[in-house]
């Protein structure tokens, strides 16, 4: 008799690890930053012209910021240090892009 456990299969694919360098880092602190401020224009002017919480667009748009943040770990929130030792956030590059 056979006391082994059976063996699960188990299907999928094993991806490899993500890695972001310090600018694509830097990247996702400015994307954060943004973020914030759509999120400031949205909560504060336009989801009260709308009539509030009452009005289910208005729930809706709440629904994907904080979707938003949740599902991106808020811009790779954890690693945001990387970032910041890439460049100062937010700011224009000497060649018109962004730090």
């Amino acid at each position: 008799m056979n006391h082994l456990p059976s063996v699960a299969i188990i299907e999928g694919e094993v991806l490899p690890e993500a890695v972001l360098d310090a600018r694509e880092m830097s990247y996702m602190n400015f994307a954060r930053e943004e973020h914030k401020k759509l999120e400031k224009i949205l909560l504060t002017l336009v989801i009260p012209e709308m009539g509030g919480y009452e009005n289910e667009l208005a729930c809706d748009i709440a629904r994907h910021l904080e979707q938003i943040q949740s599902f991106s770990g808020y811009y790779c929130w954890r690693h945001r240090h990387l970032g910041a030792s890439h460049g100062v956030v937010g700011l224009p590059a000497a060649n018109g892009g962004l730090v």
